[in-house]
C-alpha cells in the first residue's frame, strides 16, 4: 500500500512544485516586454531619482521572480501563504469598500429597523470574520493578535452603534490606512528574512556549482524543479490567453485569413522574448516526444510502449528551433515578420520530425518483412505509416512553395524533405523484395545484390540532390548577395552531405567488390559433396542447396558467408584466415569435404558471433544493412 501512496505524493508534490513556479515565469515574460526608459522620459523633468528608483524597482522585479523559480518549496509554500494572505486582505478591504458605500447609498434608517440591512450587515460580518480567520491559519497568528485582522469590521460595529453615516467612510480609510501601516511594519520587520533567503539560495546554488560543475549543476537544476514542464505550461498557458484576445480582438480574422495564418500569427506572438522561445522550443520537443511515442505504439503496441526509456527523443526538434531561431533573429523581428518566419521555422522542425519518424520506423518495417512475421494488421499499419511519411514531406514542399520564392535557404529545406520521401519508398522497395522472398519457396541468392543496387540507387539520388544544392549555393554566392550565413551553410552542407556521403559510398563500394573477390575465389560445392555433409548452415540455419566451401572444411550458404565478409577475413567456424589460399590448404577442397567435419562444442558461440556481426554490418557497409535478419 505504501508504493501507491509514495508515487501518488510524489506526483503530487510535483505538481505543486511546477504550480507554483510557474508564475515567475509570467514575472520574467513581463520584465522582458516592459521597457523602463519609458517610464523614465515620462518624468524627464527630474530624471535622476525617478531613473535610479525605476532601474532598483526593474531589477528587484526580475531578482525576485528568479529567487521564486529556484527558492526550495518548502520556503516557496510559506511566501505563497503570505502573498494569499495578501490577497484576502485586498478582498476584505473591497467587501468593506463595497459596504460603506451600499449603506451610504441604500440606507438612512436604524439597523433594528431594516430587515435588508440587518441580513446584509450579518453577511458582511461572517465574511469579515471568515477572511480573518483564513489569514490568522495561513500565517500563523496566535493570541490576541488575530483580533487585529477584524479592522475591517469597524464600519460593521459603527453601523450597529448608530454613528452617522458620514463617518463611515472615514472608517473605512482609517482601517485601510492602519492595515497598510501594518503591512509596512511587517514588510520592514523581515526583509532581514528575505534578503536571507536570496544569500541562502545564493550561497547553496554556487557551492552546488563548485561540488559538481556548473554545467552539471544546470542539468541538476533543470530536473530538479522540473522547469522543462514549467515551461511547458507557461507556453499553453501563454498561447491559449493570446488566442483568446486575438480572436476576442479580430473575430472576422479567422474566416478571412484562414486558420493556419492566426495559429501562425499567436505562435509568433508568443515568442517574442528569450523566456518564450525557451518554452515554445520546449514544447516543440515535448510535442515532437510524444508523438514519436505514439508512432512506435502504432507500430508495435503497448508492449513496446513499456519498454521504451528513451527520455531524450524529441530534444532534437527543440534544438533545432532553438539553433535556428537565434541564427534568423527571430526576437528582433516585427509580429508580423516573426510569423511569415515562424511558417519556415515549423517547417524545418516537421521536417526533422517526419525525419526522426522514418528513422524509428524503418527497422521495424523492415523486421516484420525479414522474420516473416504473419500478423496481418502489423503490416497494414507499417504500410499506412510510410505511406504517409512519403506523401506528406511532398505535400509540405508543395505548401512553402506557394507562399516563398526559391532562394538557397528554401532549396535546403525542400531538399531534406524531398529525400525523406526518396529514403522511405527505398525502405518500401526493400520492404517489398523481402516479403517477395518469403513467399518463394527456394532460396533466393540475389537478394542481396537487389537489396544493395537498392540501397545504392536511393544513396545516389541522394547524392545528386545535394550536389545540386551545393551547386546552387555556389551560384548564389557568387552571382547573388553574399553573406557569412550562407557561406557557413554551404560548408557544412558540402561536408556533411557530399563529401561524408562520398566517402561513405566509396568505402561501401569497395568493401562489397573485396568481399566478392573473396567469395569468387572459394569453391562451390557439388551436389555430392552437400549430399555427404547433409547439414544446415551454420549462420542462418537453413538447408544447404548450394555452398561455398572455405580453406578450412566448412560449408556456408554464399551470400550468408558474403555478409560475413564484409566485416571479417576468417571463417565464422574456426576463425581461420580465408585468404590462406590452396597453397597451405592443399587439395583439400577439391578431395572433398573432412570426414569429421562435426561442429564444434563452441557452435552456439560460433553461431552468436557471426550473427552478431552480420547484424551489425551496416557500420562498415551499409549494402546489406536490412538483409541481415533474412
Amino acid at each position: 500500500m505504501m508504493g501507491p501512496f509514495k508515487v501518488k505524493r510524489e506526483y503530487l508534490l510535483a505538481s505543486v512544485c511546477v504550480i507554483l513556479r510557474v508564475p515567475s515565469l509570467f514575472i520574467m515574460e513581463m520584465w522582458f516586454r516592459t521597457d523602463p526608459e519609458k517610464a523614465i522620459e515620462s518624468h524627464a523633468v527630474d530624471p535622476g531619482p525617478t531613473e535610479f528608483v525605476t532601474t532598483g524597482v526593474y531589477y528587484s522585479i526580475l531578482a525576485f521572480a528568479l529567487t521564486v523559480l529556484l527558492m526550495p518549496l518548502r520556503k516557496l509554500v510559506s511566501l505563497y501563504m503570505y502573498i494569499v494572505s495578501l490577497l484576502l486582505i485586498l478582498m476584505a478591504h473591497h467587501l468593506s469598500q463595497i459596504y460603506v458605500e451600499m449603506e451610504i447609498v441604500e440606507t438612512q434608517t436604524y439597523i433594528f429597523t431594516d430587515n435588508s440591512a440587518l441580513k446584509r450587515l450579518g453577511l458582511h460580518l461572517t465574511l469579515q470574520c471568515i477572511i480573518a480567520a483564513l489569514i490568522a491559519y495561513l500565517i500563523d497568528i496566535t493570541s490576541w493578535k488575530r483580533f487585529v485582522l477584524l479592522i475591517y469590521t469597524l464600519p460593521l460595529v459603527a453601523r450597529i452603534a448608530g454613528i452617522p453615516f458620514d463617518v463611515f467612510e472615514h472608517l473605512h480609510h482609517f482601517c485601510s490606512l492602519f492595515t497598510l501601516i501594518l503591512i509596512m511594519l511587517f514588510l520592514f520587520n523581515n526583509i532581514g528574512f528575505a534578503l536571507d533567503i536570496v544569500k541562502e539560495n545564493i550561497i547553496r546554488w554556487k557551492a552546488l556549482g563548485d561540488a559538481i560543475g556548473w554545467v552539471s549543476l544546470l542539468f541538476t537544476a533543470w530536473h530538479t524543479i522540473l522547469l522543462p514542464i514549467q515551461f511547458l505550461v507557461f507556453w499553453i498557458v501563454l498561447f491559449c490567453s493570446q488566442l483568446y484576445v486575438y480572436m476576442m480582438r479580430t473575430p472576422i480574422s479567422l474566416s478571412q485569413e484562414g486558420w493556419l495564418l492566426f495559429v501562425l500569427a499567436c505562435v509568433g506572438e508568443c515568442c517574442a522574448t528569450p523566456i518564450s522561445l525557451i518554452a515554445l522550443c520546449v514544447t516543440i520537443a515535448y510535442a515532437s516526444y510524444y508523438i514519436l511515442t505514439l508512432t512506435r505504439l502504432y507500430l508495435q503496441g503497448w508492449n513496446a510502449f513499456t519498454a521504451d526509456q528513451d527520455v531524450m527523443r524529441g530534444w532534437t526538434e527543440g534544438f533545432t528551433m532553438m539553433l535556428i531561431a537565434v541564427q534568423t533573429g527571430l526576437l528582433d523581428l516585427k509580429p508580423l515578420q516573426r510569423a511569415f518566419l515562424m511558417c519556415v521555422l515549423l517547417f524545418i522542425v516537421a521536417s526533422s520530425l517526419i525525419q526522426s519518424m522514418y528513422e524509428m520506423a524503418e527497422p521495424i518495417l523492415l523486421s516484420l518483412s525479414a522474420s516473416h512475421n504473419k500478423n496481418i494488421f502489423k503490416h497494414v499499419r507499417a504500410i499506412i505509416l510510410f505511406t504517409f511519411l512519403w506523401l506528406f514531406p511532398l505535400y509540405m514542399t508543395y505548401s512553402i512553395c506557394q507562399y516563398f520564392d526559391l532562394d538557397f535557404w528554401l532549396l535546403v529545406i525542400m531538399s531534406s524533405c524531398l529525400l525523406t520521401s526518396v529514403q522511405v519508398v527505398g525502405s518500401l522497395v526493400i520492404y517489398t523484395l523481402f516479403m517477395y522472398d518469403g513467399i518463394r519457396t527456394d532460396p533466393w541468392e540475389s537478394l542481396d545484390d537487389i537489396v544493395y543496387y537498392t540501397r545504392s540507387f536511393v544513396r545516389i539520388l541522394e547524392f545528386v540532390v545535394a550536389v545540386f544544392v551545393v551547386c546552387y549555393g555556389m551560384k548564389e554566392s557568387i552571382l547573388g548577395e553574399w553573406s557569412w550565413i550562407n557561406s557557413s551553410i554551404l560548408i557544412i552542407h558540402c561536408y556533411f552531405n557530399v563529401w561524408q556521403r562520398l566517402q561513405s559510398g566509396w568505402k561501401t563500394f569497395l568493401l562489397r567488390r573485396e568481399a566478392v573477390k573473396k567469395l569468387e575465389s572459394l569453391p562451390t560445392a557439388t551436389e555430392e559433396q552437400i549430399q555427404t555433409y547433409n547439414d544446415v548452415c551454420p549462420i542462418c540455419y537453413q538447408s544447404l542447396l548450394a555452398a561455398k566451401i572455405t580453406p578450412c572444411g566448412h560449408f556456408f550458404h554464399a551470400t550468408c558467408l558474403k555478409k560475413w565478409l564484409y566485416v571479417k577475413d576468417t571463417c565464422p567456424m574456426c576463425h581461420k584466415k580465408l585468404h590462406e589460399s590452396a597453397e597451405e590448404s592443399g587439395n583439400s577442397a577439391e578431395d572433398g569435404p573432412p570426414q569429421n567435419v562435426n561442429i564444434p562444442e563452441d557452435n552456439e558461440d560460433n553461431f552468436s558471433e557471426a550473427e552478431s556481426e552480420v547484424s551489425n554490418q551496416g557500420a562498415e557497409g551499409e549494402s546489406s544493412e536490412g538483409n541481415s535478419d533474412a
